[in-house]
């Protein structure tokens, strides 16, 4: 039997640094998150993001979407690990709210429905059936949808996922006060990572995040870091000038310990 809660005031403060809004914008480019799947609705907004952004075209402004939209896998994992609940991630429940003369374009996500399920007593399950629903649901099925319209490569698509749940496992939630909770925020990490089926993540083989979890390495300035495998393409907007730490096209990077 499910047991269900809601959203609370400080479960929402919590969520705010990760982009949840309780307030909807007036704005051009706030939508409703199942709009997006029509194919039509999606290749508009993509353009109208890429003026917002400054892209060239829209591969570009493709990655930078889902590099934004990262954030709600943030939001709906730091709820698995730190407090075993389970938000409604359905298109139809979510919207982009962006504020109305934002350069970067840093939409936040409102939930028409702040509805929680609890985890059942048998958490492995549960949470199986909770990442399959984000990931092969929401995801993947969004991926498929840009890389179909824009021919952007999926790998870059997901690898813009990947490294927002790698900065939420291995910082975000190692930096709780609970041994407890830290300890199964990694024990979820390393299921999600290097246990989970292609079949959790949609219609893979192959599980399309672990190849991305490398070894951190040293740059130049002793930085340890992960180099990514693929490029964003974000130093391509205008205004930006430099390539990000980890992009694989710039980093000098040493092996650590060498």
């Amino acid at each position: 039997m499910k047991v269900l809660d809601v959203l609370n005031k400080d479960e929402i403060v919590q969520l705010r640094q990760f982009r949840l809004t309780t307030e909807e914008k007036s704005s051009e480019l706030s939508i409703p998150l199942n709009d997006l799947l029509d194919e039509n609705i999606l290749l508009k907004y993509l353009e109208e993001v890429g003026l917002q952004i400054g892209s060239p075209n829209l591969k570009v402004t493709a990655s930078i979407f889902v590099k934004r939209y990262a954030f709600l896998a943030v939001i709906y994992l730091y709820g698995i690990s730190a407090w075993n609940k389970k938000i409604n991630i359905s298109f139809n429940n979510i919207s982009f709210q962006t504020e109305e003369f934002d350069e970067k374009w840093l939409p936040k996500f409102y939930f028409h429905s702040t509805e929680l399920e609890k985890a059942e007593d048998n958490r492995y399950e549960w949470r199986e059936k909770a990442f399959k629903v984000f990931f092969s649901e929401n995801i993947h099925i969004l991926i498929a949808q840009l890389s179909k319209s824009t021919m952007q490569s999926k790998r870059i698509l997901w690898e813009n996922i990947a490294i927002y749940l790698f900065w939420l496992y291995e910082s975000v939630l190692q930096k709780l006060d609970d041994e407890g909770l830290r300890n199964r925020a990694r024990e979820d990490f390393h299921y999600l990572v290097y246990e989970a089926p292609g079949s959790l993540f949609g219609n893979y083989h192959v599980n399309p995040i672990k190849r991305y979890h490398n070894n951190k390495e040293y740059n130049e300035h002793l930085e340890e870091l992960r180099v990514r495998t693929t490029c964003c393409f974000s130093y391509l907007l205008e205004g930006v000038t430099n390539r990000c730490k980890t992009c694989p096209q710039i980093c000098n990077v040493k092996r650590r310990g060498k």
